[in-house]
């Protein structure tokens, strides 16, 4: 009767916080986007902050992901060759459209002042929403179909990285509305999207033995306490009372935006560090180490260079745009 002994070995964990930092900026401005094309081509609406959530991400994300390629070759490589196989090589032509096209939307806009929208401005709302939708799904599939990490390769993990994706975008918009003193367009469906990552959550952990595994056993703080009770549960009850408190509806959208954070680091880095060969983990990854906190400076301050610019763009194009009309 043969036996057989399976080994690991140490080595460096492939995705970095920067990767993190990338899908949680693309995936909030993506979900800010489908807010954005919902408020101005179903309730008519103007959504400004939603605009200025999906520009500013978008624009934030593209500093993360080169830090992730390492190389500048790895990125130039996927405009000179072809490889309509690879869902990376349709990602490398999602992104760039996507944050072009709602940067051109912003300035649209400010451009336009108080006027009613255009014809082209609510087709170029509809592109955009057509391009987050490719976001989404370029970096849920990009990930699951990985199949050396079991918590990736499954039918739950893209369905809650959307749902938090989503929910982050709302939760980013009501925070801008609420610092503008606006109630915006995040409510409802930050508590939409809530409710339905809760449930898809804890489906997919009563499913599957590896996120069990990862839920109870390794990051049980991360994935329960942050993800779960701070990140989801808090953030939903706190929208669904602030019925008029724009404080609350702040606070509850912050909270949101950290949910989608905690729910992509244990999974993004938590991941990796289970064995491939054996029903355990090595190692811990540490979330103040000096990746971690290089990579949580960096896009923290491109982010608000991001908002402020696109919030001046649009401003100061909305009061020349007023001068002249009164001119």
């Amino acid at each position: 009767m043969p036996a057989v002994d399976l080994m690991s070995f140490d080595h460096e964990a492939v995705w970095r916080p920067w990767a993190v930092a990338y899908f949680l900026l693309v995936g909030t401005g993506a979900g800010a986007a489908l807010l954005l094309a919902y408020s101005r081509l179903v309730r008519v609406a103007e959504a400004k902050g939603a605009l200025i959530v999906a520009a500013s991400f978008a624009l934030a994300s593209g500093l993360p992901l080169l830090a992730d390629l390492h190389q500048p070759a790895r990125f130039m490589h996927f405009y000179l060759s072809s490889a309509p196989g690879s869902i990376m090589w349709w990602g490398s032509w999602f992104l760039p459209l996507f944050i072009g096209t709602t940067l051109l939307l912003a300035f649209m806009t400010g451009r336009r002042g108080n006027a009613p929208m255009c014809a082209g401005e609510r087709t170029l709302t509809m592109i955009v929403g057509a391009l987050a939708l490719c976001i989404l799904g370029y970096t849920a599939g990009e990930m699951s179909v990985v199949a050396a990490r079991p918590v990736w390769n499954t039918l739950g993990f893209p369905v809650v990285l959307i749902l938090t994706a989503l929910m982050s975008g709302a939760g980013a918009t009501l925070a801008i509305d609420s610092l503008n003193g606006e109630k915006g367009e995040g409510r409802y469906m930050l508590v939409v999207t809530g409710a339905a990552t809760l449930v898809a959550f804890g489906l997919w952990m009563l499913t599957d033995a590896s996120l069990s595994t990862l839920a109870a056993d390794y990051a049980p703080v991360g994935l329960l306490g942050e993800f779960i009770i701070a990140g989801v549960v808090v953030p939903v009850a706190l929208a669904v009372s602030a019925k008029t408190s724009l404080l609350l509806r702040g606070v509850s959208g912050a909270l949101a935006v950290f949910g989608a954070l905690a729910f992509r680091w244990p999974t993004f880095n938590g991941a990796q560090l289970m064995s491939k060969t054996e029903t355990a983990f090595y190692g811990h990854e540490a979330a103040l180490s000096q990746d971690a906190l290089r990579t949580l400076a960096g896009s923290a301050g491109l982010l608000i260079l991001s908002l402020i610019f696109v919030t001046l763009l649009i401003n100061l194009l909305a009061v020349r745009a007023s001068k002249q009309t009164q001119a």
